[in-house]
């Protein structure tokens, strides 16, 4: 870990513009102090003592960190290495639409989560990679759907709120009209809260019909009908270029990183296997 603190920022519009935080800090205290948004981290080095008026604990490297919103907390690091840490910092009514979707099952109490720190490795994988998917070319709708996931889990698991799922969630008409409309609309940008409203159920509720019926994500549906109508376009010879912009990717290179970890091969070695003979 480096021996000098150092911090990046970034905000991500798609998320309801949260606020992305990469950084290492070394001899660095925090003071009592509270933010407006609800505070997601992951401690990937090193380790950080923090303390609410309730609660404390000591986050170490794998350990999520979870802070309310408006909840005064104060962090100091355990040794003098510091901790080196990946955060999110959270607009409220994102949690609060989720847990809305939840209640439509039992009536909720007052959001509340239960921190500053525990151990969850499957949220602490969620928010790694939602983090790191800020960084790079995918879609919005791959990361609201990382992002719902990731709060819904909380909610389940890690809040006083009264919030409840079944285990079955089908919706099937639903489920056919968000997959129409992603096969669709292959070259827009289409995000979460656009298909849940043309499916016309909540977000959340979308992403567990989705997924049972199709066995993907919506994400990983609308990848698989680009690719497949890529395939289709390259048999008919037409440009790479042309083909990305049609399809819906960022540019030729997108195309071509996901068109071969899907087919296991580039769009030019299929193009050429296609056709010979």
């Amino acid at each position: 870990m480096s021996h000098d603190s150092s911090v990046k920022v970034w905000r991500m519009t798609d998320l309801n513009d949260a606020e992305m935080l990469k950084g290492t800090y070394v001899h660095h205290i925090y003071p009592w102090h509270s933010h407006e948004e609800v505070s997601l981290g992951l401690v990937l080095e090193g380790a950080i003592h923090l303390r609410t008026r309730s609660r404390d604990g000591i986050a170490k490297a794998g350990s999520f960190t979870l802070i309310n919103a408006e909840e005064a907390h104060y962090g100091t690091p355990v040794n003098e290495e510091g901790w080196r840490c990946r955060t999110i910092h959270l607009d409220l009514d994102m949690v609060k639409s989720v847990a809305e979707d939840l209640r439509k099952w039992v009536p909720a109490s007052t959001i509340a989560f239960v921190g500053p720190t525990f151990d969850d490795p499957l949220a602490a994988r969620e928010l790694l990679e939602l983090h790191k998917r800020s960084e790079s070319d995918t879609s919005a709708l791959d990361r609201q759907s990382w992002l719902i996931t990731l709060i819904a889990r909380l909610l389940l698991r890690h809040s006083d709120a009264n919030v409840w799922i079944p285990d079955q969630v089908r919706e099937p008409l639903a489920v056919d009209r968000a997959r129409t409309y992603l096969a669709e609309h292959l070259a827009e940008k289409v995000t979460l809260d656009a298909l849940s409203a043309r499916s016309g159920i909540p977000p959340f509720q979308l992403l567990r019909a989705f997924q049972q019926n199709v066995g993907l994500t919506p994400h990983a549906f609308q990848t698989q009908a680009r690719v497949r109508e890529a395939r289709r376009l390259l048999r008919e010879q037409q440009p790479l270029a042309d083909i990305a912009a049609t399809t819906g990717f960022a540019d030729q290179a997108h195309l071509t990183r996901t068109f071969k970890a899907i087919m296991g091969m580039t769009p030019g070695q299929y193009r050429t296997a296609s056709h010979a003979g």
